[in-house]
C-alpha cells in the first residue's frame, strides 16, 4: 500500500512519536509511507530524521496551497490510503481526496486524544473510518452519536527493538551519568507540560512521599507551555529540594532514565492511551497512574504497578509509597510483564491490525459499499465488538 499521513501539529509529543513509529513499522513491511507535516515545526525536524516526510504549509482548513500540494501527491504517488489526524488536515486532506472522485483513496481519520471535539462533522462525514487508539475512546465516540460501525479501536504500538526485556536498559547508565543523588529511589515522569498531564497534582503529592521516604528523588522530563509555572510552584513549595531531589530536565529520551528509575509516574487527569506507560513496563519499571481513560486497558494486560483514584494527590502519593515499599515490585520480577507488553502493544502488532483494516476497507470500497453499514446487510444491527 501507499499511504499519506497528514498531521498539522506544531509540537512533538506522544502522538507525533507514534506517527513516526507507525511510518517505520509500515515501511518495514514493504509499504510506502509518507508523513505530511507542517513546515517549520519541531515535528517536521524530528520526522525528517526518521522517515520520508512531506512539508506542507497547513495554515488553515481552507489553505489552497496545501490543498493543491496534497492533491498532487495523491495523484503522483498513487496513494491508496489518506490518513488525517487534526482539524486542519482532516478538512484539507479529505477535500483534496474527494476532489479525485471515484479514484480517490480510502480516507482514515485517526484520533489520539480523549476530549470532546468542537465539531463532530469531520469525524462523521469527512472519513471512511474513524480509527481511535483505545477501546474507551471508541465508546466515547459512540456515546457522541458516531455509528458503531464507523469507529474502530486499534491500540497503538511501541518499538521493542534491542530492548533487553525486564531489565530496564543498559546497566552502564548510572546515577552519576545523570547528575542525580547517589541514594534514594528515583521516580520518573515523562510528558509535555500541559494541563492534562497532572504536573501540579504531582507537585502536591511529593510532600506526602518525602514524609515517608526522605531520600526519594523526582525527575521530570519534557518541555511545554506550563513548565515555567510548574517549576515556580515546585520552588515555592520545596525550595530545599529543587535541583537536588527535585530535578527538571528538557525533552530527552526516557530510555537511559528507565535503567535507574524505581517507578514511573503518570498523574494525567485525561489519557486515551499512554505510550510512556507501555515503555516503562517494557523496561521493567512499575507504573503508578490515575485510573483514567485507556490506562486500565494497559493494566488489564500487564498489572505492573498501581492505579489510584483520579485527581487525588494523596491517593497518588500513597500508591507511589506502596509500590516502592513492596518487595514484589523490584525490577527483576518484571520479565513476564515485559513479555506481555511485547505481545499486546508492539508496533508490529499495531501495524498488522491497521494493515488488515486498510486492506478490508479498500476491498469494500472497490465493491461499491463505501460508507455503508456492513453489519446491516448480514442481518445484525448489534455491534459484534461490544
Amino acid at each position: 500500500m501507499r499511504i499519506l499521513h497528514l498531521d498539522c501539529s506544531t509540537g512533538f509529543g506522544g502522538q507525533e512519536r507514534d506517527h513516526i513509529t507507525e511510518a517505520q513499522g509500515f515501511a518495514n513491511k514493504g509499504h510506502e509511507y509518507i508523513l505530511g507535516v507542517r513546515s517549520g515545526t519541531l515535528f517536521e525536524e524530528e520526522a525528517k530524521k526518521e522517515t520520508r516526510t512531506l512539508s506542507l504549509p497547513l495554515r488553515s482548513n481552507m489553505d489552497l496551497e496545501s490543498f493543491r500540494l496534497i492533491r498532487k501527491v495523491l495523484i503522483d504517488e498513487k496513494i491508496d490510503v489518506l490518513v488525517t489526524t487534526s482539524y486542519i488536515d482532516s478538512w484539507i486532506g479529505a477535500l483534496a481526496a474527494r476532489s479525485l472522485g471515484s479514484k480517490r483513496p480510502l480516507i482514515i481519520r485517526q484520533r489520539h486524544i480523549l476530549n470532546t471535539p468542537h465539531n463532530l462533522f469531520p469525524f462523521r462525514h469527512m472519513c471512511d473510518k474513524l480509527v481511535v487508539v483505545s477501546d474507551v475512546l471508541r465508546i466515547f465516540f459512540i456515546e457522541q452519536g458516531i455509528p458503531f460501525w464507523h469507529v474502530v479501536s486499534i491500540h497503538r504500538g511501541i518499538s521493542v527493538t534491542n530492548i533487553p526485556l525486564g531489565t530496564s536498559g543498559s546497566a552502564a547508565k548510572t546515577r552519576g551519568d545523570h547528575s542525580l543523588p547517589a541514594q534514594g529511589p528515583i521516580a520518573l515522569q515523562v510528558g509535555t507540560f500541559q494541563k492534562d498531564k497532572g504536573h501540579f497534582l504531582m507537585i502536591e503529592a511529593l510532600g506526602t512521599i518525602w514524609k515517608r521516604i526522605p531520600d526519594f528523588v523526582m525527575v521530570f522530563l519534557g518541555e511545554g507551555p506550563l513548565k515555567d509555572e510548574v517549576i515556580a510552584a515546585a520552588r515555592k513549595k520545596y525550595p530545599d529540594k529543587l535541583g537536588k531531589q527535585l530535578v527538571f530536565r528538557d525533552r530527552e529520551s526516557p530510555e537511559p532514565y528507565f535503567s535507574i528509575a524505581s517507578v514511573s509516574l503518570l498523574p494525567s487527569i485525561r489519557e486515551s492511551l499512554s505510550l510512556v506507560t507501555m515503555e516503562s513496563m517494557l523496561h521493567g519499571v512499575p507504573v503508578v497512574a490515575f485510573r483514567v481513560g485507556g490506562i486500565p486497558e494497559i493494566f488489564n494486560v500487564s498489572p505492573n504497578g498501581k492505579m489510584v483514584r483520579p485527581q487525588d494527590p494523596v491517593a497518588f502519593a500513597e500508591g507511589v509509597i506502596e509500590v516502592l515499599s513492596d518487595p514484589e515490585m523490584t525490577r527483576t520480577t518484571h520479565q513476564s510483564h515485559s513479555e506481555k507488553i511485547v505481545r499486546h502493544f508492539s508496533i508490529e502488532r499495531s501495524v498488522q491490525r491497521t494493515e488488515l483494516l486498510y486492506e478490508a476497507e479498500i476491498r469494500r470500497i472497490r465493491s461499491g459499499e463505501r460508507n455503508k453499514n456492513h453489519y446491516q446487510r448480514s442481518g445484525g444491527a448489534g455491534d459484534p465488538f461490544l
